[in-house]
Formats: structure tokens, sequence, C-alpha cells
């Protein structure tokens, strides 16, 4: 739902950026600032700078510094950055007030797709500096420093959260798709449902959340969803259909028939009758 704060090749550079949607740190000169000269001090580190390479580096930052100064100060662009503060406040306040009317949100939709359009274009340059400066000091390795490896930036626990969500969602629909391993995978689907319930309930006196298709009390999508999954979890479809009944179904059967009272009875499970021993 969210854009990145830094969409350019060089994006990896705004790490702890990623959680800003409204591209805050990019639009406060001395978050700026600080976020360059730390992604300068990260890749000095990794290739080992030496003095003289660390005093250019130190040289493209005043450049980049500048030219930041620049940037913010002009009239033009100053005037286009308070303004999109300004709206930005106002269509937060709206989405944060549980008491706001129906219509007042749904202008501060409206308000937030017109500031999406104003902070690309605000960023826009600001990212494009950002990629020349961390191009440039990327520059100043020789080859006998680049060969360590190219720098990355180090992993970050949201960056670990995008891997595992992405590929778990993966990993659960094919598995409730195919009926492979389907109690497990429908527990683990209730389990991300009622995160994303949680983090967005539709309780009373909570603010709605934004574009959310529909207007929900107490129950939603994600609810019902949840339930289903605990159902699949708990009824023994998988001993019948799908990959789990190719695998296991013979097997969990066996033991559904002993849990019954038809333990030893072999007979009984082919469909024959047992022989009962009588006494003379």
């Amino acid at each position: 739902m969210y854009l990145r704060a830094a969409e350019g090749p060089f994006a990896p550079y705004f790490r702890g950026m990623l959680d800003d949607p409204n591209s805050l740190n990019l639009l406060y000169p001395d978050r700026l600032k600080k976020s360059w000269a730390d992604a300068a001090e990260e890749v000095a580190s990794f290739h080992n700078f030496t003095e003289d390479q660390k005093a250019r580096s130190r040289e493209l930052l005043a450049e980049a510094d500048q030219w930041a100064d620049y940037w913010f100060h002009a009239p033009a662009n100053a005037q286009d950055v308070n303004k999109y503060l300004h709206d930005l406040r106002a269509a937060m306040l709206a989405e944060r007030d549980p008491k706001a009317l129906s219509y007042e949100r749904e202008r501060a939709d409206e308000a937030r797709k017109a500031l999406e359009a104003d902070r690309k274009k605000l960023a826009e340059p600001v990212i494009a500096r950002t990629d020349a400066l961390m191009g440039a000091i990327q520059g100043l390795a020789t080859p006998e420093q680049k060969e360590r490896g190219e720098y990355r930036p180090r992993t970050t626990f949201l960056d670990v959260a995008n891997v595992l969500t992405m590929y778990g969602l993966i990993a659960m629909g094919a598995c409730l798709i195919l009926g492979l391993f389907t109690p497990f995978s429908a527990l683990c689907a209730a389990t991300f449902l009622g995160m994303i319930y949680l983090s967005m309930p539709p309780w009373p006196g909570v603010p709605e959340p934004t574009k959310v298709e529909g207007h929900y009390f107490i129950v939603s999508k994600n609810l019902i969803e949840l339930i289903a999954c605990l159902l699949i979890a708990a009824t023994p479809s998988a001993h019948w259909v799908g990959l789990d009944a190719l695998l296991f179904g013979a097997r969990r059967r066996r033991r559904l028939a002993r849990r019954e009272g038809l333990a030893g009875d072999e007979s009984a499970l082919d469909g024959r009758e047992p022989l009962v021993a009588t006494r003379s």
C-alpha cells in the first residue's frame, strides 16, 4: 500500500526510510544530509578507503550539501515543499480523527491522490542527486578494493519481513490450492490474517483505515477468511482430497479407524467380517 521513499537505482541507501511513505526524510534538509553522510561512511568502511579517498568523499558530500541548501532555499521549491507538508498534515488529521464523517474521509482520500503526485515531483530531483552522489563515492574505490565485492547496505528487519511475507503468502496459497500440509498451511494463513485484522481493526472508536473497500463493523473480510482457515484446519478434509490424501491419506484413515474402535481389525478396514472367537 505504501511506496518507497526512494525509488532510484540507489534506493537501498535509504535503508531506515522505507517506512516513510510520505518521503518526509527526503524533504527535510537535516535528515537528508544525515542519510548521505551515513551512507558515505558505510561505503568508506566497506571498501576500506584511504585517507585521500575519505577526503575526496567528504568533498563530494560538501558539494551535495551545498546543492541541498540551494534546492531547499529556492523560492519555488520552498513554497512547494511547505504546501505539500501543510496539505499532508491536514489529510493525516482527517484520516486519524475517529469522529470524522464519511465525506471528510472521502475528501482526505482524494487529497492523498493529489499529494502522491506532489510527493513524486518533489522527491525526484533529490533521489537523482542521491544517485549521483553515491555513484561518485563508490567510483572512488580502486579495482583492488572492489575485489571484495559490491557494497550492499545492511539488511534491516523490514527487508526480512518483506521477504517472509512475499514467499510466505506464495507458499501458503500454493499448499492450500494443492491440498499439501493443509492443516498447517491453514493455521499459518489464519495467523497472518489475524495480524492483518488487528493492524486495521474495524472496531467502534478506532479510526477507519483509508483505502479499504466498504465499511465494516467488527466483522471484516479478513475475519471471515480467518474463520474459514480455522475451519479448514479443524476438519479432516485432507484425508480425502488433495496431495495430502495421496501421500498421507491411507495412514490417516487407518489412524482414524483405530480411534473409532477398529484397532487390530485389518479385515474390518478391508470390508470383510472379522472372525469372532467363541468358547466351547
